[in-house]
């Protein structure tokens, strides 16, 4: 949905935008909710007309959905994309703890948007039919985590037991909980979890041959 490059056309709001609405809306909910969330607020606090919002989205649920898949999934998956190229050749410890820091504050950013989607049960459908078509969901990370588990088998520093499917929904699942725990009960509950990092030495340290 970006605008295209070169000379702008009547009543087309300047390049980078698009952008900048998407990360109002973030910041906004953060401080406000999705509830109190407005067009007219975004506007203010960002600068731009509301006129601009509705030229790139068509409603609050076309917004929220870009808010998820544009500003919070997308730069994820930049990140989940270069880490995949680099995990082969990477130790299996300090790739896990780099990936699981990162999965857990994408879940930290996600679940609010999430939350507001679950609530209305047309945005939840809508959003169920996108994110499938578009092949989204947890199971991408579950994927990439059991990858590095095999990498690992195959450097005969994993054990060849090791279901690394399994093993993989463990580690993306503390994940999750580390995030829904923030997500709930605040930044200080944080301290009622083990700390993501030495759960996760402490696993790879069982699966170590």
């Amino acid at each position: 949905m970006a605008t295209a490059q070169g000379k702008r056309g009547p009543g087309r709001p300047p390049e980078g935008v698009r952008e900048a609405i998407l990360q109002t809306t973030l910041t906004l909910i953060a401080d406000v909710g999705v509830s109190r969330l407005t067009t007219k607020e975004i506007a203010r606090v960002g600068g731009f007309s509301e006129a601009s919002i509705y030229y790139h989205f068509a409603d609050k649920a076309a917004l929220l959905e870009g808010a998820i898949l544009d500003g919070v999934l997308a730069p994820f998956q930049e990140f989940a994309a270069a880490f995949a190229q680099r995990a082969p050749e990477g130790d299996v410890e300090a790739m896990l703890i780099e990936f699981t820091a990162a999965l857990t504050g994408f879940w930290e950013k996600v679940l609010p948007l999430l939350s507001a989607m679950q609530s209305d049960v047309d945005l939840r459908t809508r959003f169920q039919q996108r994110v499938n078509a578009l092949d989204l969901g947890p199971h991408r990370g579950v994927r990439l985590v059991a990858g590095v588990l095999r990498n690992g088998q195959e450097q005969r520093k994993i054990r060849a037991d090791v279901d690394v499917t399994a093993m993989a929904m463990l580690i993306c699942s503390a994940c999750y909980l580390t995030g829904y725990q923030r997500h709930m009960l605040g930044v200080k509950a944080r301290r009622r979890l083990p700390a993501l990092k030495p759960t996760i030495s402490s696993l790879v340290e069982l699966l170590r041959i």
